[in-house]
């Protein structure tokens, strides 16, 4: 979490809020451990087994803001969260390459109004990803997965912010999971995400002539259930812990970093808990609900020939990705699912 001194400027402590924004898991409120689902590649790469054929999953987040050219810009803004996925059935187990397209996995403030109306500040966030995963249920009825994530990302703060510092960070980490049926109709999941980050702040150290780094790292522990009464009932739910720890190796504090604010310092520990359902009326339609963490969530899936579309609906969820604003606070998510064969 970046926060710029003695002003409301921040990024989000909840690494996982992009790769979050696909429209079936989100619809049910992020309960996704126990859910299998082409965006399992990022939540819990155990729920990819058993899949079959090639299954494609495409992800865009709506406009959020309403259009503008002001300073040549097309619209305001466009909150990116696009998750994609591709999942291929293998003889031996099921392989899913999840990505973001380059720069899809963030968001861009700087053409909002001087005036500060939309209340965000006016800066950037841009990322990519991407994750390799292969799952097997080899061990009936345990399916156990790994995954392989990589990201890159800068900030950049408003122009009109003199106290933040730009940022770039790679990161780079190992994601493990298990699902098992503990009994007819309940599926139990759990997956642990380890993430290395390495940042470069863009500005200079003049004991070094050089550009600061520093290092820190990421655990979550998913674990979660989905219940099963029925064919054309699903209730599930999830719970996230997180723990960010900045490497101290090389006495990284405050006061060595001038005017980067706080940056989860020592550990910073982060407790969610996902809810949701989903009910299916005949073969055709899917409604969801849910509760994202406190917020109230909704979705909607059709079966359309050769494709199933999605809509999700998350009330309040932006100001948490962006770290502030109290404006245009839903986010709105639709996509699409398809067997190729």
């Amino acid at each position: 979490m970046i926060l710029a001194s003695n002003t409301a400027t921040a990024f989000n402590s909840y690494q996982d809020l992009f790769v979050m924004l696909s429209a079936r898991p989100l619809g049910m409120g992020g309960a996704a451990a126990a859910v299998s689902d082409p965006s399992s590649a990022f939540t819990n790469p155990a729920a990819l087994a058993g899949f079959r054929g090639l299954r494609l999953m495409h992800n865009h987040s709506a406009r959020h803001f309403p259009g503008s050219t002001e300073g040549g810009q097309s619209e305001w803004d466009q909150l990116d969260g696009d998750s994609q996925a591709l999942v291929v059935g293998l003889p031996i187990g099921t392989y899913a390459h999840g990505f973001t397209f380059s720069g899809e996995m963030g968001y861009d403030f700087r053409g909002h109004p001087a005036d500060g109306s939309l209340g965000y500040p006016r800066e950037q966030y841009w990322g990519t990803q991407s994750v390799d995963a292969f799952a097997t249920a080899a061990v009936l009825p345990v399916r156990g997965g790994i995954a392989l994530r990589r990201e890159f990302s800068r900030y950049t703060p408003a122009e009109d912010d003199h106290t933040g510092i730009a940022w770039l960070r790679l990161g780079e980490g190992q994601h493990t999971g298990f699902m098992a049926r503990v009994w007819p109709g309940l599926d139990y999941g759990q997956s642990e995400l380890k993430m290395d980050y390495d940042w470069t702040l863009l500005q200079e150290d003049p004991k070094r002539n050089a550009f600061s780094e520093m290092t820190s790292r990421l655990k979550q522990k998913r674990s979660g259930w989905a219940l099963h009464p029925t064919a054309w009932l699903c209730i599930a739910s999830d719970e996230v812990n997180e723990n960010y720890i900045l490497e101290d190796g090389k006495q990284q504090t405050l006061e060595n970093l001038p005017g980067l604010g706080v940056i989860h310092t020592g550990n910073r520990k982060v407790r969610r808990v996902l809810t949701g359902m989903e009910l299916h009326l005949g073969n055709g339609l899917a409604l969801r609900q849910g509760n994202f963490d406190g917020n109230h969530t909704v979705g909607l899936s059709i079966q359309l020939p050769f494709v199933r579309a999605n809509y999700a609906e998350v009330e309040d969820l932006l100001p948490a990705i962006v770290g502030s604003g109290d404006s245009y606070k839903d986010i709105h998510i639709y996509g699409f699912e398809t067997e190729l064969f």
